[in-house]
């Protein structure tokens, strides 16, 4: 792990501002059911890349999906010690890019003036494990630094005029957050941080999708019940995965969940018996950053933790029922 950066629009909205907001501008009405979700989720803030001054509009000068992701491959680049063109590749995930074609990743790499080659995922929540995988593998055959990144700018996929006939869309609007998050990875070295096992997999074989946005949909669509239902699964399954590649959540010295809700640490360290200030959350804060939750994640622990000290990373996504993690080690100060 050569660096780590993140990038976060705007200023920080209130839960209870933003429900205002909407309710002012755009009629609004269920608002008390909007404040109630955002309690039960534990989401009191997030970053938008969008100013709701109308139903369906583009996000400010700067905050698009492939600005953020530019912004946060930067910092990661920086931290790194590193220039664009000292990659050797640019892997992007996201769910909401801002056109599909060209891919998300090549603005990207446009604006970083990278040459370059590129590839991009359409993956959430997991996104950075199936990454992950790839740059194991072009690693082990003697790449240079790669840089990963994941963006999500989902404010952009509701119709805020719409709320009241669409409640599952209120979801959307009190959960997510906007921001990107970003790595740069390469051959292990000596004394610096380390990735030292990562895994990927699925139980959803056959099976409807939790969350999904269908073709020319500018929405998404959840499945609660089944998301309900198939939570811990994906969370054992990731604890197992973790364990049998010698990380066991239980001697680690942080363990990031999902960064689904404000509540998914309290959640997950009363499901593995775990003392609570064992488990990172920052979804309070920032919301759920989808496809950037992770990284922004890592980045945040990165900067606090110790030398010698390990991280397990717990992922998982709604769509295909996935989970991806990996055990992540820190040393230097």
């Amino acid at each position: 792990m050569l660096g780590s950066g993140q990038a976060l629009p705007g200023n920080a909205i209130a839960t209870t501002d933003l429900i205002a907001m909407i309710h002012q501008r755009f009629g609004f009405a269920r608002t008390r059911e909007a404040a109630a979700i955002a309690q039960r989720l534990g989401i009191e803030g997030r970053h938008l890349c969008r100013d709701f001054a109308a139903p369906d509009e583009t996000p400010r000068p700067g905050d698009s999906n492939a600005a953020l992701a530019a912004k946060a491959v930067r910092a990661a680049l920086s931290d790194a010690g590193l220039k664009p063109h000292d990659l050797a590749y640019l892997i992007g995930h996201t769910t909401t890019p801002d056109q599909p074609l060209p891919a998300n990743v090549a603005v990207v790499a446009d604006q970083l003036g990278y040459q370059g080659p590129h590839v991009e995922l359409r993956q959430a929540c997991t996104g950075f494990a199936n990454a992950l995988m790839i740059a194991f593998g072009l690693i082990a055959t003697g790449s240079g630094p790669i840089a990963i990144v994941g963006s999500e700018t989902g404010s952009l996929f509701f119709d805020p005029a719409s709320l009241d006939a669409e409640a599952d869309q209120i979801v959307n609007m009190v959960q997510m957050g906007d921001g990107a998050g970003a790595v740069i990875v390469g051959a292990f070295e000596a004394g610096h941080s380390s990735i030292e096992a990562a895994w990927f997999g699925a139980l959803g074989s056959g099976r409807a999708p939790g969350i999904s946005r269908q073709h020319r949909q500018h929405r998404f669509d959840h499945d609660f019940a089944a998301i309900r239902a198939e939570g811990h699964r994906l969370f054992d399954a990731g604890r197992d995965a973790a364990a049998a590649q010698g990380f066991g959540i239980e001697a680690a010295c942080h363990v990031v969940p999902h960064q689904v809700s404000g509540r998914i640490g309290m959640l997950a360290a009363a499901h593995f018996a775990l003392p609570p200030e064992q488990v990172f959350v920052q979804a309070d804060r920032i919301g759920n950053t989808g496809s950037a939750a992770i990284w922004i994640a890592l980045d945040t622990l990165r900067a606090s933790a110790a030398p010698g000290e390990d991280i397990v990373v717990l992922g998982a996504e709604a769509s295909k029922h996935m989970y991806g993690g990996f055990a992540y080690r820190q040393n230097h100060g």
